[in-house]
Order: C-alpha cells, then sequence, then structure tokens
C-alpha cells in the first residue's frame, strides 16, 4: 500500500525527549520504535528533535543516527528502528561471562536495598573506584574471560554502534538531537546539539551553561556514572559526568531558538521515572531509589514549567511583539503502567539481562502503540496532569 504524500507543512512538528534511567531505558526502546513505525506506517506527523541523558541519550542517539544522512546511505526511519533495537540486544548481557558478571552486579544492589538496619545502621555495599588500580586491572582481564569489549567500554560500543559518525552529512540533517551532560569542574550544565555541527546553532557559554558540538563522547559523558567510569574527558571542554545531575532530558533548546517556524508544536517526554510513589519510602532501597528519580525529574520540571509559563505569555500577549515572536508548545507525557513504575527499583536500573530488557521493551511498543492511536484521535492528555498516575 502506498502511503498518501503529505503536506509537510500542515503535519505537526515533534520533538521527543527520553528520559535517562539505566536499564529501564528499554521501555523507551520500545516507544521510540512504535513512534518511528507511525513515522513510516502513516506519517502523521514529522519528528523535528530527539533529545535524551543517560540510557535515554543512548536510544535518542541511535534512532537519530538510523536517520541522519551519511556517505552512502539516505538514512531512513527503518534504519532508525534497527539501528535502536539492534544497540539495545547488544547491550545486554549476551555471553556466559557477561551473565554472570551481571548476576554478580545486579545482585550486589539487591543485596544493598534488602539490608536489615543494626541499630539504624546499614553499610552499603563496597564498590569500586574506577580511577583506582585495582578497577583498572579487573577492567583489563575481563576480555580474556570472555566478556566483550563493548559491555564494559562505552566510548567503544559508541564508535562501533555508530561507525560512520564522520561521513555524517551534517547540513542535510533534518531531526535535531540534544544530549544533556554535567561538566564536573566549572559546574557547567552542558547540551551536546547537533545544530552546532549544521552551523545553524553556535558553540556557547552562557554562564553556567553551555551548547557544545554534538560527538560521541558527548553521548558517553551523558552515561557516566562516576561510581563505574572515570569523567568522560573532551579536550578543551572539560571533564563530564552524567547529565542527571541537570537535565534529564534537555528540552529547553528546542524552544529557545530565534526561528520560531523552527519550533516544535508539540513536546513528548517519555517518562521512566515515575512522578508519584503509592506510599513514602521507608526501607534503604526504597528511599535510594526515590532520591533517583527525584534527581531527574525536578530538573525536567524546571524546565517543562517553563514552557508553560511561555504559553501563558503566548495567549496574554498573542497581540503584541511577544507573541509573534513565540509560539505555544503543547508538552505530553508517555510512560509506565502504574504496576510497573511502582515494581522496579533502583537495583533493577543496573540488571541487563536479556528477559528484563524485553520485557520492559514490549511494554513500551504496546503502551505507544495504544498512546498514539489515542493521539491521532485528540484523546491523550498534556503534561502536568498527564505526568500524575493518581489526582493529587
Amino acid at each position: 500500500m502506498v502511503k498518501p504524500k503529505a503536506d509537510k507543512d500542515k503535519l505537526k512538528k515533534v520533538a521527543v525527549g527520553c528520559q535517562g534511567g539505566g536499564m529501564h531505558a528499554a521501555f523507551e526502546v520500545g516507544v521510540l520504535t512504535e513512534i518511528l513505525k507511525d513515522i513510516d506506517e502513516h506519517n502523521r506527523f514529522e519528528l523535528v528533535g530527539l533529545s535524551g541523558t543517560s540510557a535515554g541519550a543512548l536510544c535518542a542517539l541511535m534512532a537519530w543516527y538510523g536517520l541522519a544522512p551519511k556517505s552512502g546511505s539516505p538514512g531512513s526511519v527503518v534504519d532508525a528502528v534497527d539501528n535502536l533495537n539492534d544497540f539495545w540486544e547488544s547491550f545486554v548481557a549476551s555471553t556466559g561471562a557477561e551473565t554472570l558478571l551481571n548476576s554478580l552486579t545486579y545482585g550486589a544492589f539487591r543485596v544493598e536495598e534488602t539490608q536489615i538496619p543494626v541499630l539504624g545502621v546499614s553499610a552499603p555495599v563496597p564498590g569500586l573506584n574506577p580511577r583506582d588500580i585495582i578497577y583498572k586491572t579487573v577492567a583489563a582481564w575481563l576480555p580474556s574471560l570472555g566478556v566483550r569489549k563493548q559491555y564494559f567500554d562505552l566510548d567503544h560500543m559508541l564508535a562501533e554502534a555508530c561507525p560512520h559518525f564522520g561521513s555524517i552529512k551534517w547540513p542535510d540533517v533534518k531531526t535535531r538531537l540534544l544530549i544533556g551532560a554535567s561538566e564536573v569542574v566549572n559546574g557547567f550544565e552542558t547540551v551536546f546539539d547537533s545544530d552546532v555541527n549544521k552551523g545553524t546553532q553556535p558553540k556557547a557559554v552562557h554562564y553556567w551553561r553551555q551548547r557544545l558540538p554534538l560527538t560521541l563522547s558527548g553521548v558517553a559523558a551523558s552515561g557516566t556514572l562516576p561510581t563505574f567510569r572515570e569523567a568522560e574527558h573532551i579536550k578543551g571542554d572539560g571533564h563530564y559526568w552524567d547529565g542527571l545531575y541537570s537535565q534529564n532530558p534537555p528540552v529547553r533548546e528546542f524552544i529557545a531558538g530565534p526561528k520560531q517556524q523552527e519550533v516544535p508544536d508539540e513536546l513528548w517526554i517519555v517518562r521512566i521515572n515515575p512522578q508519584q510513589w503509592p506510599e513514602l519510602p521507608k526501607t534503604i532501597g526504597d528511599i535510594q531509589d526515590r532520591q533517583n528519580e527525584l534527581m531527574g525529574n525536578l530538573s525536567l520540571h524546571k524546565e517543562l514549567d517553563f514552557i508553560l509559563k511561555v504559553n501563558d505569555w503566548h495567549e496574554r500577549y498573542k497581540r503584541e511583539q511577544f507573541g509573534k515572536d513565540h509560539k505555544p508548545v503543547t508538552v505530553r507525557t508517555i510512560m509506565m503502567k502504574e504496576k510497573t513504575a511502582d515494581e522496579l527499583q533502583y537495583s533493577s536500573k543496573f540488571d541487563r539481562s536479556r528477559d528484563f530488557m524485553r520485557q520492559l521493551r514490549a511494554e513500551g511498543r504496546a503502551v505507544a502503540r495504544d498512546w498514539l492511536d489515542r493521539w491521532h484521535k485528540g484523546k491523550v492528555g498534556r503534561y502536568p496532569e498527564d505526568a500524575a498516575y493518581r489526582n493529587i
């Protein structure tokens, strides 16, 4: 069946933001898969932007890389779907040694979560410092034990997953990519922006924020948890940790540009950190889980709430110059089923087993398929109400 040719000027422009959250991002793999397939099969909207932080950055990058035109390949939705899913299939524990290593790592976090406090004190499971000789010695031995280098070396994994990154035809790139990271020494909130590579946005530093060109090192920086990796050093631009501390994911840059015709009509946030909990966290594991979720959510809400404020100003001043210079952006949320969100724990963010990944990916596809069908009929909500599982 041949799809009718859509008038791009009439299609809604949509940007999709992917939160970070370790292996819980497998849910986002399913969601992005359905979003991309909807574009291919129905052509009901135009995907003008992707953004992500940490594991969400890996999802956004893989989809974007498949869409990006490169030497020898024009890029396509099919490439994006294949890249995204193939990458996550290779990201999980595949060999016997990786399965054992995953069981030990995930098991250590589970032990910490289930420890019973003695006299109100519970010692955490000892960790390894990625700068120590012990850590480096263990890492050096892993390949000889049957652990693939891409399993534990993020830079190597990204280079293998994006072999033609250097041949991207930047002037022809249609979808913008934003990757969030945190510069450690100077404390800069950092966005690696494909528009800088394209030449439509300058490299810039604004007080404690900076915008840099998109690189694979920038994506690695976004996923650098200091307990697992040394800070990602980008020559001339600093040392980086995970973007969870600053933007999860970055969205402000989508609406801050001078050309309003490039601003998306809608921003869809794929949320894997639940906004609400069923009750007050009391156990060590629950407290740790909730702390991690709050870090990621509260930084995001500051940006989303600013978008809502701009929408209010646009409505108030729509007949004045401000209203002419800015357009309203509808923010929407796509999130896990409430039962799934309640049952997942901080430790499961480190569970790289194939079954767990496929379970979350399947839920992401099912949720997104239903959500997209309802969106097309005008039957989905909008932020902030749709970010809640229950009424406040």
